[in-house]
């Protein structure tokens, strides 16, 4: 009975040695536990403002021209225009966030994440003629598109407060895509290319966008700006 009874204090030791060295690994003392956590992100709708380019010579400024006189104006089909896009720019920016979010394991909530980003895109497309021809039997337009305009982004912790910002600017990423406006004489429908290169340009613009921020907005920098 003496006998066990001296060897029953040392394997209580040796238990509870067991159990703290359990805790400490899984709170993160061994590199584990809070070291992988990846704090919960919420994306606030960007909020976006898009100018757009109206034609401003041909037949098609004429056409644009009866419009109005049907009773839409040149500024309310403008503003239309502008509206179309603005809500293709906040599609296709959520969605590359969402992927590029997706391959950082980061966790998206709808509301009261951890960590908030707020990003605010000012764009104007501008044209710039190249080339304007008339065959007799239609004019054909040919120029390019031009980006230019501020982008910002704020990463906010729960109480609003803003732990990372940056801010770039469209023009420096040069984005330029062609467009063609071919306009028959007679009254048939004109081919014009540029809302798809306007698109196509939104697509290339929030790439390149994130391909400057995205070293601030990996999961270990998120860790990093949770833990502050």
């Amino acid at each position: 009975m003496h006998y066990l009874s001296f060897f029953r204090p040392a394997q209580i030791g040796l238990l509870l040695l067991c159990i703290n060295s359990a805790a400490i690994a899984q709170s993160g003392f061994f590199g584990a536990g809070d070291d992988e956590y990846i704090p919960s992100l919420t994306l606030v709708p960007a909020e976006i403002a898009v100018d757009v380019p109206t034609p401003v010579q041909g037949n098609n400024l004429a056409l644009l021209l009866a419009q109005a006189d049907g009773g839409n104006s040149l500024s309310a089909l403008k503003e239309q225009a502008a509206q179309k896009f603005s809500t293709r720019l906040q599609r296709e920016y959520h969605s590359q966030l969402e992927e590029f979010f997706a391959d950082e394991e980061v966790p998206l909530v709808q509301q009261n994440g951890m960590l908030s980003l707020r990003t605010s895109i000012s764009l104007s497309v501008s044209k710039q003629l190249n080339d304007l021809k008339d065959s007799g039997k239609y004019e054909l337009e040919r120029g390019t598109l031009e980006l230019s305009g501020d982008f910002h982004y704020r990463l906010q912790n729960a109480a609003g407060s803003t732990l990372s910002e940056q801010r770039i600017d469209i023009g420096s990423l040069r984005i330029t895509e062609k467009y063609r406006v071919k306009t028959p004489h007679d009254g048939g429908e004109v081919e014009d290319t540029t809302n798809a290169a306007i698109e196509e340009a939104l697509v290339e613009m929030v790439k390149r966008l994130l391909d400057r921020a995205e070293d601030q907005l990996e999961a270990d920098q998120l860790q990093a700006l949770a833990a502050r």
